[in-house]
């Protein structure tokens, strides 16, 4: 084999040195690397495999028969293990013995294994991008349109408790506030938040609800029927 690129089932593969180099876009397709439409390379994914004192890779480099392992064993899966089976059962003795690889034609069912497999690894692909997406809504608050519906919902169960806009409890400032503040209270202490910007996303619906349903506690009810059943007796 030569320093000529050579091609074995889409595999790219070229020798420097004595050494066999693999092409890193097609290896990381046949370890099933790849974004969930199958053609795209996940390349942070594999230079992430590779590890921090690995050169970065991209599309056109070619990497070490060492690194290929490496790839294969952080893949992890079902095809990346036929592929590095495939690889160094048939391909790696094939060049040594004799300079190049003559692959034996696979047969309708191994055709349709092999699609199979290509699915099944789509399939978990998009399942760990699902996982990823939940993890982040965790991690971040709410976005700006979400905090604007909470701040609304808070603001409207607070006038619904005290009476109305026009009663007199919620024209009494320091009660008003206190209205604010035990319900604040309850949010932050449910969800162990310390401002009502750090809700998770994946929580929204569930502060909704307990916004939308919150009474005040006997103490502070007591304070805002007296305040409303006293100006219903001046008047």
């Amino acid at each position: 084999m030569t320093n000529e690129v050579q091609v074995f089932n889409g595999l790219k593969i070229k020798e420097v040195n004595g050494q066999a180099m693999f092409d890193a876009e097609s290896a990381a397709i046949g370890l099933g690397i790849v974004e969930s439409n199958g053609k795209y390379v996940r390349w942070q994914r594999v230079n992430k495999y590779l590890g921090e004192n690995s050169p970065l890779v991209e599309k056109g480099d070619f990497i070490t028969e060492p690194q290929f392992y490496k790839l294969a064993i952080k893949a992890n899966n079902e095809t990346a293990e036929r592929f590095q089976d495939w690889v160094t059962t048939e391909v790696l003795p094939s060049i040594r013995k004799t300079g190049g690889y003559q692959a034996k034609p696979m047969t309708p069912m191994e055709l349709l294994e092999t699609q199979f497999e290509a699915l099944k690894e789509v399939s978990a692909d998009q399942k760990e991008l699902r996982g990823e997406f939940a993890e982040l809504k965790e991690q971040f608050g709410l976005p700006n349109d979400l905090r604007k519906r909470f701040t609304k919902a808070r603001n409207k169960r607070v006038v619904e408790v005290m009476g109305g806009y026009y009663g007199t409890a919620y024209n009494t400032k320091k009660l008003r506030n206190a209205v604010y503040r035990q319900l604040g209270n309850v949010i932050k202490d449910r969800f162990v938040i310390s401002e009502f910007a750090s809700l998770p996303m994946s929580k929204f619906d569930e502060a909704m609800s307990l916004t939308q349903n919150w009474q005040p506690d006997e103490v502070l009810t007591f304070a805002i029927n007296g305040a409303n059943e006293q100006a219903l007796l001046e008047v």
